[in-house]
């Protein structure tokens, strides 16, 4: 269903035939007031073209040149790959061809999107901090990292410890939880073989496994700490077990490997770092609406290298 990526920046080699456009159904006005990931922009140069790959209720995933893309309705938060507006397309069907025709997003023939006044989204730097705010921060956490929040998922990851009495998804993960920290204390050149971080690669349904979304939350929380050394360590483990997964948890695995995720996931480690108890809040709630679990199994990963910071120092 989904068109494979190629490794590195995400683009694929060669451009994709376009299938012939089909009469398009009626659509709305084409919205301007379109909101850009920095990774998604790069694919929305004028002529360049591609195909849907997915379609879901409030957003579809496109290829455009190589590039994956995320378009979808404002509700589901800014991101390096997203693509945001008030949108109202047409019925989708994966293969239906999207191209850029100077400034106008076209999708399945219809115009979707003037991408002429475009912002472009970028989270921001990370803020300063201190063992003392981390702590803080930290205390935060711990005050409702817990209950039904960590019930599902690997959520409860993030906690600190794994409970004995643990879900059997939590439980497969050990090995490669294990692993992790192995990889964050720089003392496992093994990381990616057996009963390691290939354990987690692909671990847990949905569109991006539990699995996936906590190691693309280690690898921003790392590269938020400016532990880029150690980020890149644990992505030359991941990268070759990419296999394990889909295509579009592939494309945001390889987006966390550059340091950029969902918003809401940003927001939390930065106020998580700099002890902003309200920010915190803030975030938490914006990470409960990203997927099932997928927000907060992101987050688990990103507090597993957070509390590691905390231990080290």
């Amino acid at each position: 269903m989904f068109v494979g990526g190629h490794e590195g920046d995400g683009r694929q080699p060669g451009r994709r035939s376009v299938p012939a456009e089909r009469c398009p159904e009626p659509a709305a006005a084409v919205c301007a007031g379109v909101e850009v990931g920095l990774l998604a922009d790069r694919a929305l140069r004028d002529r360049a073209a591609g195909q849907v790959v997915a379609v879901f209720e409030r957003s579809f995933y496109a290829v455009i040149d190589g590039i994956w893309i995320c378009v979808g309705r404002t509700g589901i938060g800014s991101g390096p790959l997203h693509v945001l507006g008030d949108f109202r397309w047409p019925g989708l069907t994966v293969g239906d061809p999207v191209r850029i025709a100077g400034s106008i997003l076209w999708v399945a023939g219809a115009p979707l999107a003037n991408l002429a006044a475009r912002s472009v989204w970028a989270p921001r730097a990370a803020p300063h901090w201190s063992m003392s705010s981390l702590r803080r921060g930290l205390d935060a956490v711990d005050a409702v990292w817990g209950g039904d929040l960590t019930s599902e998922g690997l959520a409860v990851a993030g906690s600190g410890h794994v409970p004995s009495d643990a879900s059997l998804l939590v439980r497969a993960a050990r090995p490669g939880l294990a692993a992790l920290g192995r990889v964050l204390a720089g003392s496992d050149v093994d990381a990616d073989r057996e009963s390691g971080l290939a354990d987690l690669i692909g671990l847990g349904p949905g569109l991006t496994p539990s699995g996936d979304d906590l190691i693309c939350g280690a690898l921003i929380a790392l590269a938020a700490l400016g532990r880029i050394e150690c980020r890149n360590a644990l992505w030359g483990h991941c990268r070759p077990l990419l296999d394990g997964t889909n295509d579009i948890s592939r494309t945001h695995l390889r987006a966390a490997a550059l340091g950029y995720g969902a918003a809401a996931l940003h927001a939390a480690i930065h106020a998580t770092m700099s002890g902003e108890v309200a920010g915190f809040r803030r975030a938490l709630t914006a990470l409960m609406e990203i997927g099932h679990t997928s927000g907060l199994d992101a987050f688990a990963g990103s507090l597993i290298v957070l509390r590691h910071a905390l231990r080290e120092r």
